[in-house]
């Protein structure tokens, strides 16, 4: 520019501070948010269910009572005939379906072990029945 020039007074860039700034601040405000929706998602308050689908038919029903009783299709059995079960359908059908109940108050523990009872017989597609709240 030339002294005597009117331009003198034009800004020719852009300031990018005030951007930063607010960029920095609505990170920090995510960041702070997002920590508060992960720790809220942890509670979860199973097995009420306000809506229902229509259990798969037909189906194998699988029924673990809160002391540990265990049911395939109301007759009793334990965690290795109940595997072995699970082996027979399969072989007759490989598209077996069970639906899995459970108690509300059942350790988790119990939960995985019939689960994985039922997975090692091979079967695919297994549904956990809820109560309508």
């Amino acid at each position: 520019m030339l002294p005597g020039s009117s331009e003198r007074g034009l800004v020719t860039g852009i300031n990018v501070t005030p951007l930063v700034d607010i960029t920095l601040v609505l990170l920090i405000i995510f960041m702070v948010t997002a920590s508060f929706i992960s720790e809220q998602a942890l509670q979860v308050h199973l097995p009420k269910v306000v809506k229902e689908e229509k259990a798969p038919q037909p189906a194998l029903v699988v029924t673990l009572g809160l002391d540990g009783e265990l049911k395939f299709n109301q007759k009793n059995i334990d965690l290795a005939g109940l595997t072995q079960q699970m082996t027979v359908e399969t072989s007759v059908n490989p598209e077996v379906k069970v639906i899995f109940k459970a108690d509300k108050d059942v350790p988790y523990e119990k939960l995985a072990q019939v689960l994985d009872a039922i997975k090692m017989g091979g079967v695919q597609k297994v549904a956990l029945a809820m109560d309508r709240k």
